[in-house]
């Protein structure tokens, strides 16, 4: 019995890439070669290796790992549950079908332009070959993902789980920027090749090509691009105090190998992995915006969500967390200007979706709500404070974390260890702020 295509993404992991990519920064073209071992993690026969790459890139070619070359079909298609988006997928037979836990590789040799998915609302997705700041992740989809074109598919699979070999060409003026091991560079008639090893394994490859200067202390790499030196600085002194905050309220992060920041411009969106931070330029040239890079550490400390799809409630701590480094680290009065803000929005928000006033934060991954977890939860998470007080809040999200990091965690479970440590008054929150709409009520408040 051959698996539906839609479960495909689920049935099909990717455990390792390696990625061979020549960026022509003047040309704003790229070649590359990706080789992907994948698992069969189902319990029944994969008929079909499904990938989705950029819209703009076409696939030349796919061999087995003996050079001989295999049938594969490619179209450019919407995504079925968001038509604006558009992407080439790659449909490849699998003759004999995949047995359950077996594993495969296919080596995918593909060429073509990155324009970003402004266009479909997605306004941070602004990823580029260009001169002046190239970014190639996982967002864009510049290199194969094992899966289909369904953003639905995708949430219900959860994230990938990789280890990667990487060698990025670019012009010898640029730098690329990577948060894995860098093992190697060699220049070759005007152009550089970076090698880069994953330091653990992640869900993401994210690659910034600039003209970048690396500052490294203690364990942290900063990339921060021409006239940021100050910023630098700055960031690296703001990160090595909040993994010290951090650590001490909530215990070692587990899964980080060492921490890489690298600077993008502004308007690209801050992100981060195992191991990695992506942050915009105003962590760096404004000293009042430091609570990005803080809500980004805090991430380091999140347990995977095993809920599928998940609601991203850990954005709404993130949230939290980041203002109350920032009273902690800078002096700065933050959480409640910060919370009123929230207040406000959600408002506005509530009374043009009504989908707010209809279900609980729990539910918001199932309508693909997830962003409204950022203030929701920050809210939830600022009464959690005050309700348990800050020696029994840490130890409601540090235990948690020790005790799931390695093996994850639904959000039910959250609640119950949050309920254990936290008593009634936790129990009353989140029955309010996590399991109802409730919570609708407490923002007609005058008064906290």
């Amino acid at each position: 019995m051959m698996l539906p295509a839609l479960l495909l993404l689920a049935a099909l992991q990717p455990v390792r890439y390696e990625l061979d990519l020549k960026a022509d920064l003047k040309e704003e073209e790229l070649a590359a070669t990706a080789r992907i071992t994948v698992r069969n993690a189902s319990a029944q026969p994969a008929g079909e290796l499904s990938l989705v790459l950029y819209r703009l890139m076409t696939v030349t070619g796919i061999t087995n790992p003996a050079g001989a070359a295999l049938p594969f079909s490619q179209h450019i298609v919407a995504f079925e549950d968001e038509p604006r988006r558009q992407a080439n997928h790659i449909r490849i037979p699998l003759n004999p079908p995949l047995a359950p836990k077996a594993e495969t590789t296919v080596s995918v040799a593909y060429k073509g332009f990155l324009a970003g998915y402004v266009e479909t609302g997605s306004l941070y997705i602004r990823d580029r070959i260009d001169e002046e700041f190239t970014i190639i992740r996982e967002d864009a989809d510049p290199y194969p993902a094992v899966g289909v074109p369904s953003f639905r598919a995708r949430r219900a699979a959860g994230l990938p789980e990789f280890s990667y070999l990487a060698r990025i060409t670019v012009p010898e003026s640029h730098v690329v920027a990577n948060g894995g091991e860098l093992v190697n560079r060699t220049t070759v008639d005007g152009w550089a090749t970076f090698v880069f090893r994953s330091r653990v394994p992640s869900w993401r490859m994210d690659f910034a090509i600039a003209r970048y200067t690396l500052l490294e202390k203690e364990g942290i790499r900063i990339y921060y691009l021409p006239g940021d030196q100050a910023g630098a600085e700055r960031v690296m002194q703001g990160a090595q105090s909040a993994l010290r905050l951090f650590t001490d309220w909530f215990g070692p992060p587990r899964k980080m190998r060492g921490l890489t920041v690298i600077e993008i411009p502004e308007g690209f969106g801050s992100q981060n992995d195992v191991v990695t931070i992506i942050q915009t330029s105003a962590a760096f040239r404004d000293p009042e915006r430091a609570g990005e890079l803080y809500h980004e550490v805090s991430h380091f400390w999140n347990v995977e969500g095993l809920d599928r799809p998940h609601c991203r409630w850990e954005e709404g701590l993130a949230s939290f967390l980041a203002e109350l480094a920032r009273e902690k680290l800078d002096g700065v009065k933050a959480i409640d200007a910060r919370v009123a803000r929230a207040k406000v929005r959600l408002k506005e928000q509530a009374a043009k979706d009504p989908r707010l006033a209809r279900l609980p934060m729990k539910d918001y991954g199932r309508e693909d709500i997830g962003d409204y977890s950022y203030g929701v939860g920050l809210l939830m998470f600022d009464r959690m404070y005050r309700i348990a007080g800050h020696e029994t809040f840490c130890r409601i999200i540090g235990g948690f974390y020790q005790q799931y990091v390695a093996i994850g965690a639904t959000t039910d479970q959250f609640a119950q260890y949050a309920i254990k440590l936290g008593g009634e008054p936790v129990k009353a929150l989140l029955d309010e702020w996590l399991y109802s709409t409730r919570w609708l009520e407490v923002l007609n408040e005058t008064a906290r």
